[in-house]
């Protein structure tokens, strides 16, 4: 493996481990007794949960596996390694989310318990989107400018478009139906600042490719600062208390069994922190025996964690309470009066993939107030890397100064982890 193909699979290697860990605190360390509804999740049918645990673990262990032999190999294929180390990272934050809404079932569902009330935002949703904004900025102000390839730089600014039109789509729809103006400002200019940084980096993006040099690359990683922060501080804004509605209340029993649940999944999740951490480490000492005793660690520590957390979840029949909760919100409406104008109010923003445009190449999507409807109207802005058309600036000018003019309009009317069951215990 020569000295390029090594820092791309560390670089892979270590964004993987930083998200796995971040999700890890939002969904596990925490304890927090909300239900987690990522699209994956809302469209899952309730017969299917406990096969798709099942399945998703059989996945984790299969993929540990692969990447172990991948790596035992004489002629190791670093791109091979780069795509599983990829993919169970995918699998895995799929896994957290699924075993956390399970746990969230099981556990209301004792007595004297009771459900989270839903508030204006989706606090995971805007976490997680804000997670794969900053680690796509990061990923493109680290790599080399002579290993920027075009390719790594369609999947990241595509991950960074659609990852702030979720974010926007949750902060407008939660800016149009607060009663506060002070507020609403708020959440407007926070969503304009983001697009509008956005936008100056893919524009240097498309002067990158089109002219590859020092000075383009120094300005591509100056306008990742921008980004990185006008949406850290938009996600810090929406994940306020206020906007994110009440968790459920569990009793100590319930308690119990949601750290032994969580406690096993966090094992699962560890030791393959620990494996991603060790593919790492052999990128730079391929010699040295003792990393390569741990990968074989690390595998069996993923194989008994995945049978403890099925032995746990075979105790209860988690698709019968998924269908009961499913009945439940039927009947139940969220009491947002204290935040809702006389708008109407959807039970949570639609955030299908596929309410997204997917655009051959990168896109930014950007959003503006239809003075005549309480909905948010999408408009793409031409930021493609590979667009000839030089009108392009002028076009998003005219669209951030009649978005400006209709904004005006409605003012004046209205971490390292150790596999810790006892640490998440201590929580």
């Amino acid at each position: 493996m020569n000295a390029s193909s090594s820092r791309t699979l560390a670089a892979i290697c270590e964004s993987c481990t930083t998200k796995i860990q971040s999700v890890a605190e939002l969904l596990l360390l925490s304890c927090c007794v909300r239900p987690v509804l990522t699209e994956t999740i809302r469209f899952l049918p309730s017969e299917k949960l406990h096969d798709s645990i099942t399945s998703t673990l059989r996945s984790i262990t299969d993929l540990s596996k692969t990447l172990v032999s991948s790596v035992h190999m004489i002629s190791a294929k670093w791109v091979e390694i780069c795509d599983s180390v990829e993919e169970l990272s995918s699998v895995l934050i799929k896994f957290m989310e699924i075993i956390c809404h399970a746990c969230y079932l099981i556990t209301v569902n004792f007595a004297k318990c009771t459900l989270a009330e839903t508030g204006l935002i989706d606090k995971y949703s805007v976490c997680y989107s804000g997670l794969e904004i900053k680690l796509s900025c990061f990923r493109l102000k680290r790599t080399r400018i002579d290993e920027l390839s075009p390719q790594i730089i369609i999947d990241l600014c595509s991950n960074i478009s659609k990852h702030i039109a979720v974010i926007t789509d949750i902060c407008r729809t939660a800016g149009q139906n607060v009663k506060d103006e002070g507020l609403q400002d708020q959440f407007k200019l926070s969503v304009k600042s983001v697009t509008c940084a956005a936008g100056c980096l893919i524009a240097s993006i498309k002067s990158y490719k089109s002219n590859p040099n020092i000075t383009q690359h120094s300005r591509v990683m100056v306008f990742c600062e921008p980004v990185i922060a006008s949406s850290q501080a938009l996600v810090a804004f929406a994940t306020e208390k206020d906007f994110n509605g009440c968790e459920g209340t569990l009793t100590v029993q319930s308690k119990d069994v949601q750290k032994r649940i969580l406690g096993s999944c966090m094992s699962v999740v560890s030791a393959s922190i620990q494996l991603c951490k060790t593919v790492r480490d052999l990128t730079y000492d391929m010699i040295t025996s003792h990393h390569r005793e741990r990968l074989k660690s690390c595998t069996e520590a993923i194989s008994h964690g995945a049978v403890k957390l099925i032995k746990i979840l075979d105790d209860y029949d988690i698709n019968k309470l998924l269908s009961d909760y499913i009945a439940k919100q039927h009947d139940l409406s969220p009491d947002l009066s204290r935040f809702c104008s006389n708008q109407s109010l959807p039970f949570l923003p639609d955030m299908s993939l596929s309410s997204l445009p997917m655009l051959s190449s990168p896109t930014l999507v950007s959003r503006s107030f239809d003075s005549t409807s309480t909905t948010s109207s999408v408009e793409t802005n031409s930021f493609s890397l590979y667009s000839e058309d030089e009108n392009s600036h002028s076009v998003n000018e005219r669209n951030h100064g009649d978005q400006s003019n209709t904004q005006d309009h409605h003012s004046d009317n209205s971490t390292s982890f150790s596999s810790s069951e006892n640490s998440l215990a201590s929580r």
